[in-house]
């Protein structure tokens, strides 16, 4: 892992769960400086903790503040670990009192954020990450891991957009950041134990995206944990079995095997964790179920692809949340 050479200020945005585990896993660096970007009615004395698959809890020990041109404009890189549905108010609330040359890390379920990224924030470098963690929130202040995924990111421009019918590189090149950049990117391998830089990362994008609907909509109607889709593997099949139609209607350069295997060993991974759509769904809260389940019936829509079993899941969630 590269040094750091000189101090990193990195802000996360809320308390969420996958913020708050960024949070732990930056908090051990001297050389950065990590903060909680959080809203008025949270209590910033409130000490958040974080339990480990080794049975071991964990404070978080870094700075809470409130979303603000003060707490924005010092930032070197901005930490977006949101819903999707929040993506656009968030960036309407901080898009005058972020500094331009503060690199955004997009980092959110589904798919739709990169494109309201560039609009409130043109001028700002743009990062993704996709993350395989298994993690949760128990109550406002405590968090449970499950299990250490992986963490792909890579840089976003202008040509990555366009890149969806282009011929790319097989999906499981990998290159770890510090052997992709120079040194003015050496900090963000301190992100995660298991950091890797993707030269493609749209397509990471939909293979993140084939993992969050096989598993986030059938756990939160099944109400079950990960693991337990075990008992549901005809009806993950079928979802595996509509993407990889489109996908390859699409002409994306995916290998739909190796893509299914993927899946399912996300599945064993995060067996012991319960979906960020299971908690928003059980909890009478809004879910990400557009940018998932929805974009995919978009791009089925698109194509001329119909994707039955997707659209029922979707109506159910939708229907059963009201």
């Amino acid at each position: 892992m590269a040094a750091a050479k000189s101090i990193k200020k990195i802000g996360i945005i809320g308390r969420g769960a996958i913020g708050v585990n960024i949070a732990f896993n930056l908090q051990s660096t001297k050389n950065i400086h990590t903060t909680l970007l959080i809203r008025g009615h949270y209590d910033r004395s409130e000490v958040l903790s974080l339990l480990t698959p080794d049975g071991v809890t964990h404070s978080i020990k870094c700075k809470q503040e409130y979303i603000s041109k003060g707490s924005l404009q010092p930032l070197d890189l901005l930490v977006l670990p949101v819903k999707q549905y929040q993506i656009e108010s968030l960036l309407r609330e901080i898009t005058e009192k972020l500094g331009p040359k503060t690199t955004v890390l997009l980092l959110h379920n589904g798919m739709g954020g990169i494109e309201l990224v560039q609009k409130y924030l043109p001028n700002n470098p743009l990062l993704v990450a996709t993350t395989t963690d298994g993690v949760y929130k128990i109550s406002p202040i405590c968090f449970v891991q499950t299990a250490v995924g992986q963490f792909e990111i890579g840089v976003i421009n202008e040509q990555d957009m366009d890149q969806e019918d282009a011929e790319a590189e097989d999906i499981t090149a990998t290159k770890t950041i510090e052997k992709q950049h120079d040194s003015t990117w050496d900090y963000l391998s301190y992100l995660h134990p298991k950091l890797f830089w993707r030269d493609d990362i749209i397509f990471a994008l939909y293979q993140k995206i084939a993992v969050n609907a096989a598993i986030n909509p059938l756990t939160a109607l099944k109400n079950c944990k990960n693991g337990e889709l075990v008992n549901y593997l005809e009806e993950v099949k079928r979802v595996k079995e509509e993407i990889f139609d489109l996908y390859e209607f699409m002409n994306l350069p995916l290998d739909n095997h190796a893509l299914s295997l993927h899946i399912d060993a996300v599945i064993e991974l995060t067996k012991e964790n319960y979906s960020s759509m299971h908690q928003d769904f059980q909890n009478g809260r809004e879910t990400e179920v557009e940018g998932i389940l929805g974009f995919l019936l978009a791009k089925g829509q698109e194509t001329g692809m119909k994707m039955a079993y997707i659209q029922q899941l979707y109506e159910q969630i939708t229907i059963l949340r009201k």
